[in-house]
């Protein structure tokens, strides 16, 4: 008896939503009070005006520039827009009046920007993308003094049906694309984005390094040393080559191709070789030397002088196989072999460094590149041909760049290294009043806003930036 009471006692207390009455109006409230952060830092670098300058999109007095388009785009993704069509997230009346002089082209203009675009167009952004990254380190957003280490990587962006131009089934049976990256290890920016087939591989690295070196700002460039990365895929003589154009280092993941499997069988085999402890691991390495690129020859069937037969540093990882793991044909006397070409000479780095740096590469690159389909757009190709979506992925990838800028400039310190996500909970997309006062616009921000004291700063360093031309 006292049980079936308590339990209607307990039933009866249970919380209800309040009863509301929804009605429309209050055209004064902006759903993404961050626009007045992410707004005042673009026109301090002026993303307009140097899209325009480089004539991003030839277009009559009357329409739209390519400044105003690949703007619109770049902030549609910093409020989280996927699609053209979320250009909502702009269009509301206060959004309007905290943007102020910025056009917001229509999602038909937008989308006729980006089928329209040829490789014309992509060299123009790309370039854009190159200003904005080196008018914000010249603020201060820039990499300490060191290394400067570039990762490329390809990633598989699926499309659904194969009317889009490019893409084709992957070597896993998915049909996309697989843009290829270029990022920096050191900050987290994106150097370069290049649009590519699923089947293409490495193909282009080379050039691809190029378009990454030629990123980063020469007064930056000349007091640091460039630090290639890259998995198997650019186990070739195209990483080499551009290593020694550029006067860098480089570690690559070794092919298990028989001169390196023969390396490895012989280092194992051999008494005398000395296996060090990795640097936060509980593996092994060892180093030993391979003669790579000899016979190597050219389309041209000629021989190819400038890299036959390099000798470079082969530094191998033993890892001792487990109850569980799966084995392997190539696993010897107990231990997984993973190897790294290098031409790093040991007077600079150590085995264990070098091996222990190039591991990190499946760390803070592989966190952008999550981001970027996560938060910025990057996992979907939103039009038909090939060079719109490539141009849709150079916006998606300066938006992201500005947000890690944003985090950098002027945000608290805590935010340095959050996802895209938090950032717009916390700081972008944040619920505020637009009002008139004293012939004033102002932004009344929520009481209950935690990080008001925060917005108000960040807004006052942008202000005080210094403007880069």
């Amino acid at each position: 008896m006292q049980t079936t009471t308590a339990r209607s006692k307990v039933a009866g207390r249970r919380p209800r939503m309040a009863t509301v009455k929804v009605v429309e109006g209050e055209d004064t409230v902006v759903p993404v009070a961050g626009v007045v952060l992410w707004g005042a830092l673009l026109d301090r670098l002026d993303l307009g005006g140097v899209a325009d300058e480089r004539q991003l999109r030839a277009i009559g007095p009357q329409g739209y520039s390519g400044g105003a388009c690949y703007r619109t785009l770049t902030e549609t993704m910093l409020a989280g827009g996927d699609f053209v069509s979320d250009r909502f997230l702009l269009a509301d009346v206060a959004t309007a009046e905290l943007r102020g002089g910025h056009q917001l082209p229509s999602v038909p203009t937008l989308t006729r920007f980006l089928a329209e675009a040829g490789l014309g167009a992509v060299s123009k952004a790309a370039a854009v993308n190159r200003e904005m990254l080196r008018r914000a380190w010249a603020m201060g957003a820039g990499p300490g003094p060191g290394l400067l280490t570039i990762d490329v990587d390809p990633t598989l962006v699926p499309t659904y049906g194969l009317t889009k131009e490019g893409t084709t089934f992957s070597y896993t049976g998915q049909v996309g694309l697989a843009p290829m990256l270029g990022v920096l290890a050191e900050t987290g920016d994106v150097l370069a984005v290049r649009a590519r087939g699923p089947r293409a591989g490495m193909r282009g690295v080379a050039s691809f390094l190029d378009e990454c070196v030629q990123a980063i700002p020469a007064e930056v460039r000349a007091t640091r040393q460039l630090w290639f990365r890259a998995d198997s895929q650019a186990f070739s003589l195209a990483m080499v080559r551009a290593a020694r154009r550029h006067d860098a280092c480089f570690t690559v993941t070794a092919r298990q191709v028989p001169n390196v499997v023969a390396r490895i069988t012989e280092l194992q085999g051999d008494p005398s070789t000395t296996w060090l402890p990795a640097i936060d691991s509980d593996d092994e390495v060892a180093e030993t030397t391979i003669v790579f690129g000899a016979g190597a020859r050219r389309k041209d069937r000629g021989p190819d002088l400038s890299t036959a037969g390099v000798t470079l540093r082969l530094i191998v990882r033993r890892q001792r196989v487990g109850i569980g793991h799966q084995l392997s044909f190539d696993d010897l006397d107990g231990y997984r072999f993973q190897a790294v070409m290098t031409n790093i000479p040991p007077v600079l780095a150590s085995a264990a460094q070098v091996e222990h740096h190039h591991r990190l590469r499946g760390g803070g690159p592989e966190e952008v590149i999550r981001q970027l389909k996560g938060d910025f757009g990057f996992a979907h190709a939103p039009v038909k041909g090939f060079f719109g979506n490539w141009l849709w992925w150079c916006a998606s990838v300066l938006a992201y760049n500005v947000a890690r800028w944003l985090r950098t400039l002027v945000l608290p310190a805590a935010f340095r290294r959050c996802r895209g996500k938090r950032l717009r909970i916390c700081f972008l997309n944040v619920a505020a009043r637009v009002v008139h006062s004293g012939r004033q616009l102002r932004l009344r921000l929520p009481r209950a806003y935690p990080y008001a004291k925060d917005f108000v700063a960040a807004i006052e360093r942008i202000r005080s930036l210094p403007r880069v031309c």
